[in-house]
């Protein structure tokens, strides 16, 4: 068999003006600011959390960002509430 030889050199993606895929990225994205439903939500997981309410109480679709400020507001009205015991 005989190699292949390529019919034109290569091209970085910078040189077709696109990102370059290999590019170092030294600064985080800033973190997008939650929504006032997600506020909501996480507010009463805390509340759920605080008086003992089971976790299936989630009124949220499942997977849905809601449900999951939900869960976080719910974990940590647990916390609270075992601060408080001691």
């Amino acid at each position: 068999m005989c190699p292949q030889k390529p019919m034109t050199a290569p091209v970085c993606a910078p040189g077709f003006g696109l990102p370059n895929p290999i590019q170092y990225y030294p600064q985080q994205l800033p973190p997008l600011a939650p929504s006032e439903s997600e506020k909501e939500a996480y507010e009463q997981g805390i509340k759920a959390g605080k008086r003992e309410a089971e976790n299936k109480e989630n009124p949220y679709p499942a997977g849905s960002e809601r449900a999951k400020a939900y869960e976080h507001g719910y974990l940590d009205g647990q916390k609270i509430r075992f601060a408080d015991m001691f």
